[in-house]
């Protein structure tokens, strides 16, 4: 149907210029073919004329029309593409936003990791010294408990096997200076 209405003013206007046409140049100026109308060829020639110039008029608003209106789909095909590529290069940079984000909060938790690590070797080292303190802090005094003891001994009961192990033990502090 639309293809009908887009086809009849074209076929409309080519009509009415042949009938103006014919009547113009083939009729009798001064003859009434409606005897009811009082109109002569001429005059129906004119208008003939007047309705093929008014069809004309309207095929080219409507091929005017039909233009503006594909022009305009193209614009808005092209704004809408435009739109489109815009929101997909929003979407680009926040998305690069998001990974910067996640890589700055990964180096930050790498950070904190290390410095926990660093603190972790701290203490480690802290309780190995302690350690090393404690163990020291043991030998002495259980060389300083043997040290009191062998001399008790010895006032206790001088004897010359007592003497002895008194002077082993003395040269033994003497040689490994604890």
């Amino acid at each position: 149907m639309a293809s009908f209405l887009a086809l009849l003013p074209r076929s409309l206007t080519t009509f009415l210029f042949a009938v103006a046409a014919l009547l113009r140049f083939y009729g009798n100026i001064d003859t009434t073919p409606i005897s009811k109308i009082p109109l002569t060829i001429l005059q129906w020639s004119f208008i003939a004329f007047i309705l093929g110039t008014a069809a004309l008029l309207v095929n080219l608003g409507l091929e005017w029309n039909a233009g503006n209106r594909s022009r305009n789909r193209e614009i808005e095909a092209r704004e809408r593409e435009t739109r489109r590529d815009n929101l997909a290069d929003e979407e680009r940079n926040r998305a690069a936003q998001e990974r910067e984000k996640t890589d700055r909060e990964r180096e930050r938790a790498n950070r904190e990791r290390d410095r926990a690590d660093q603190e972790r070797n701290r203490a480690d080292q802290e309780r190995s010294r302690a350690d090393q303190e404690r163990q020291r802090a043991a030998r002495r005094a259980r060389i300083q408990n043997r040290g009191f003891v062998l001399q008790t001994r010895y006032q206790l009961a001088p004897s010359p096997e007592a003497r002895a192990t008194l002077i082993d033990f003395l040269s033994f502090i003497q040689e490994y200076g604890e």
